[in-house]
């Protein structure tokens, strides 16, 4: 049995926000313009009919409970490019940006250790074949941050997987707390703990005059002026949506 005295806190190694220098991930390119040359609404899909590859959780655990840091499934895994692309098909490419965490076990009768996750935390854009909004241009337009914050056996979790407060509302089978103020999802299964944050912006700011065009779930709608609706509807209907991805394929 783990012992009770084990504990576990996160700290996040430095990285940039900016989008430089990540590996990118390119599918097949189709025009977003119409025959006027008008860029077209970029589509939302909040309830794709989509099941991406499950995510292995059967892995060997340190002597904390914790699964064994070097394994740890990476951030970078849960906003892959087929998850992005299900919740927004005009996605062209994405790039993503993994970078290490660093958790601290302690222990109250010998101290504390430090363990590295190679690939806790990553940053993930998408880009559209519209003018300004590729990846090249380097515009943030729909940008998501991922991150495992714990991972375990149930003893471990039971100890260190707490969601922050707030109103807790299910995704599956996941239980979940979503900050609409923030952007921010953080959702708790069994053996994984994991926190989403978007950052998405209206693009009429880089050169698209028409203004900031969306379809969402079938209805189109220009938040050119509603930057509190643009907020709200990224939140519930793109971020949600992806986080909902990432827990059923963690939980498969």
């Amino acid at each position: 049995m783990i012992s009770a005295r084990h504990r576990s806190t996160a700290t996040m190694a430095a990285g940039a926000a900016v989008l430089v220098g990540l590996t990118a991930c390119s599918g097949q390119s189709s025009t977003a313009q119409d025959d006027e040359g008008q860029s077209k609404p970029i589509e939302v899909v909040s309830q794709p009919d989509y099941e991406g590859a499950v995510i292995d959780l059967d892995l060997p655990t340190h002597s904390s409970g914790a699964f064994e840091f070097d394994k740890w499934p990476s951030a970078c895994a849960l906003t892959d490019e087929g998850t992005i692309k299900a919740v927004l098909p005009d996605v062209v490419e994405t790039g993503q940006k993994p970078s290490p965490t660093t958790m601290t076990i302690i222990d109250i009768g010998s101290g504390s250790e430090k363990e590295t996750v190679p690939e806790g935390t990553c940053l993930t854009s998408a880009g559209f074949d519209m003018e300004g909004l590729s990846l090249a241009d380097g515009n943030v337009v729909v940008n998501l941050s991922s991150r495992i914050l714990h991972a375990g056996d149930a003893d471990y979790m039971e100890k260190n997987g707490d969601l922050p407060q707030g109103d807790k509302s299910a995704l599956g089978d996941a239980e979940c707390v979503q900050v609409h103020e923030a952007q921010t999802i953080t959702c708790a299964l069994e053996h994984v703990v994991f926190e989403m944050a978007i950052d998405a912006r209206p693009y009429e700011q880089y050169g698209h005059p028409e203004g900031s065009l969306y379809t969402v779930d079938g209805e189109e709608i220009d938040y050119s002026d509603d930057v509190e609706g643009f907020t709200r509807m990224t939140s519930e209907k793109i971020l949600r949506p992806i986080a909902a991805i990432a827990a059923d394929r963690l939980s498969s």
